[in-house]
């Protein structure tokens, strides 16, 4: 495990541990929260998550409470600060997670349209879609239709069965809107049955490009 990895990994125990204990004290959990964003809003100008482990190993708790004008005295013995500033850190990291996807999506779309594509990838994790963590999503520009193909673990057989499902997403910037499935969740036991399936719907949500749409007006 590398070094940010660790680090990353005692900031989520930290915010899973700082919430259930607070959540049996209303008026500990108002504080926590607030001090948690807080602590993450003085964060964010921190521009990557590398940057964001230099600032947490570099700083103390009572620094970072300080930047953001609050005493540790002032604050209730029966709230663990170290646990809500890790939690902080956790919140910051989670943003920029998000943020560095949005921008992944972003420079996809882009490239995709100077060339001319018709769809663009926006999201893909795992190299072997026949492991389960896989998941590739692909988007036609002109419409923002998305076709996602996963793979995960069954809780019933511990093995590993494969996901289709299509939905709408904003066109312009890959984000996924409040509409409706296109298609529903189906899945599959056999793999070449699933990859089978994911062409023939590839071929009839993510063909499509804008002259054809323009060509229909």
């Amino acid at each position: 495990m590398s070094e940010r990895d660790e680090v990353e990994r005692r900031w989520r125990e930290a915010e899973n541990r700082l919430y259930p204990i607070v959540t049996v004290r209303p008026d500990l959990y108002e504080v926590s929260v607030r001090l948690v964003r807080s602590l993450a809003d003085h964060l964010s100008a921190v521009p990557d998550r590398d940057a964001l482990i230099t600032s947490f190993q570099s700083a103390t708790t009572k620094d970072d409470l300080d930047a953001i004008g609050v005493d540790p005295m002032d604050i209730s013995s029966d709230i663990d600060l170290t646990l809500v500033r890790a939690a902080a850190y956790q919140v910051r990291s989670r943003e920029l997670v998000q943020r560095e996807a949005l921008d992944r999506t972003t420079r996809s779309i882009e490239r995709a349209r100077k060339a001319g594509d018709p769809s663009a990838v926006v999201w893909n994790s795992g190299e072997n879609d026949l492991s389960p963590g896989f998941r590739r999503i692909e988007m036609a520009l002109a419409t923002g239709f998305a076709v996602s193909t996963s793979t995960e673990i069954s809780s019933e057989t511990m093995q590993p069965h494969f996901i289709l499902e299509s939905f709408q997403l904003d066109p312009e910037t890959g984000e996924a809107l409040d509409e409706p499935p296109i298609s529903p969740r189906t899945e599959f036991n056999d793999p070449q049955e699933w990859r089978a399936a994911g062409a023939e719907l590839r071929r009839r949500l993510l063909t499509t490009t804008q002259e054809d749409i323009d060509g229909t007006a």
